[in-house]
């Protein structure tokens, strides 16, 4: 029987790269440009990023019979960390991307494998993107993870009635698992497919689409131990295995350690781009998405699962991207950007709803671009507000960044550029609250909740460089890629509690990648 790894990787591998070797029916004025300012120049990187986000302007964003596949080695360190990271975190990756036209046909596809080896999390046994979702396991020993996520993305466009009605598909795919190696062992699986179908109308103008969006999903969790002598222990309190059902509400649980979450979304969105003059682009995107997970346990009843929580999220976007070109030397885009997400809970032992998640965040970039330079500049706002009534604590805090980056293209040689980056960002909390009665939670959550407001709240500045080296040539084009981040924290706000960790005060990250372009 054939794995569904392999069938991933080889479904991804060739929709990516046999897109180089399609026959394009019509060139634009992207398809000139070359391979390595295609991939790595902040202005087409920011347009094609919004394209990715948005397929429906695949056609109108993306370089047809290009294609990307690189490999990328990445290490981080510090102890300037919220509750449930790691100390260290070792990330391999390969990818790959490409896009073609056929027979009036827009073809796009990306396929991506990361592999990460992370050394002392604790907290928290999960799969590092349900972060918000209210029912985990957890326990205090610092112990390994090891996670492989399998990701295939691809988006299909065809126009009908010569150009005039486009219709899209969008699909994601992402499979992940993850598994720690010493006791307390997590062992968690997760899926996620989901369907965006749109159709729209061209004008001479203006573009306008309406699309339905549909998605499945699954995350199971299993806890156990390989020495059985902790499968009885209270005493060592590394070695006790906590259930989190809310935001702070932390139980002793030593057996029958598991769930599966069923997760269900449906959604709608709109694309607009209006046209003015030659010079201006103006794309408007949103969606809304109504997200429900149900938390359930095995057993032997009737319908063979106990139902232990339903979590229900409300998600709504919307971005804005406005592309003004001056000359063939100038221009400048605007991007702003803007979601909210809003979560409720039922929890089956209280027989009510208990959990409350809200986050809100905004953002703006702007970027000018001259020739061999680029600036670019972004300023962000988010809050985010966590409630429960059983033990009633209460995060609410309000985050600020703001930000600049240079780019400078040197030319080494005709067949040789070199593209460098410099750059800084601040963050700091103007606003923030946290209330955890004394008597209501237990310390193992107090420990979390501690923590992750002294990373939330702590001011913070960011130093980056990246530097890539690329081959100039009309085809078959070679990259390298480095880039060092380094992060470092202002004073801690005061509260009233040990943390037994006290939280550090730096973040490294080091990265280093080669690609073929082709």
């Amino acid at each position: 029987m054939i794995d569904i790894k392999q069938i991933v990787i080889l479904t991804g591998l060739f929709m990516t790269v046999s897109a180089s070797y399609a026959q394009s029916q019509t060139e634009s004025v992207l398809d000139s440009v070359t391979a390595e300012t295609y991939w790595y120049q902040p202005e087409y990187v920011m347009m094609h990023d919004m394209a990715v986000r948005n397929r429906v302007w695949l056609p109108n964003e993306t370089k047809n019979k290009a294609s990307i596949l690189g490999v990328s080695q990445a290490f981080n360190k510090g102890e300037f960390q919220p509750a449930q990271g790691a100390d260290k975190v070792s990330q391999f990756g390969v990818y790959t991307e490409g896009k073609t036209q056929w027979k009036n046909t827009d073809f796009w596809g990306r396929f991506s494998y990361d592999r990460s080896s992370e050394d002392s999390t604790a907290m928290r046994h999960q799969t590092r993107w349900n972060i918000d979702a209210p029912f985990y396991f957890g326990s205090l020993r610092k112990n390994k993870y090891n996670r492989e996520t399998y990701k295939l993305d691809a988006g299909i466009q065809r126009a009908f009635f010569d150009n005039r009605l486009p219709v899209s598909l969008a699909v994601d795919y992402r499979l992940g698992s993850h598994y720690s190696n010493n006791d307390p062992r997590g062992n968690l699986n997760d899926m996620n497919l989901q369907f965006e179908m749109t159709v729209g109308h061209n004008l001479p103008k203006l573009s306008y689409h309406i699309s339905g969006i549909w998605g499945y999903g699954s995350e199971r969790a299993e806890v156990g131990y390989k020495n059985d002598k902790y499968t009885t222990n209270t005493d060592d309190p590394l070695y006790v295995n906590w259930v989190m059902n809310g935001f702070g509400n932390a139980e002793e649980q030593l057996k029958q350690i598991n769930y599966f979450d069923v997760i269900d979304h449906y959604g709608v969105g709109f694309h607009i781009l209006l046209k003015p003059n030659t010079a201006n682009k103006i794309y408007f995107n949103g969606r809304y998405v109504n997200e429900k997970q149900s938390f359930r346990k095995n057993d032997n009843s009737v319908q063979t699962y106990q139902l232990l929580n339903d979590y229900s999220k409300d998600i709504g976007e919307v971005e804005i991207l406005w592309s003004r070109q001056f000359d063939d030397r100038r221009s400048m885009k605007w991007l702003i950007m803007a979601k909210t997400e809003s979560g409720d809970d039922f929890n089956y032992s209280y027989m009510a709803n208990s959990y409350v998640y809200q986050k809100d965040q905004a953002m703006l970039k702007g970027q000018y671009n001259l020739a061999s330079v680029q600036l670019t500049g972004n300023l962000s706002w988010s809050n985010m507000k966590k409630m429960d009534g059983a033990t009633d604590n209460l995060m609410d805090l309000t985050q600020l960044q703001s930000g600049i980056a240079l780019y400078r293209t040197f030319k080494i040689t005709d067949q040789f550029n070199i593209l460098g980056k410099l750059g800084y960002q601040r963050k700091w909390s103007p606003q923030h609250e946290l209330e955890v009665p004394v008597l209501n939670s237990a310390n193992f959550a107090k420990q979390i909740l501690y923590q992750d407001y002294l990373y939330e709240t702590a001011s913070s500045n960011i130093w980056s460089t990246t530097w890539v080296w690329t081959s100039h040539r009309p085809r078959n084009n070679f990259s390298v890629q480095f880039q060092v981040d380094y992060q470092r924290r202002g004073e801690l706000v005061p509260i009233h509690f040990n943390i037994e960790d006290s939280i550090g005060k730096d973040w490294y990250m080091a990265k280093l990648g080669v690609s073929y372009l082709f």
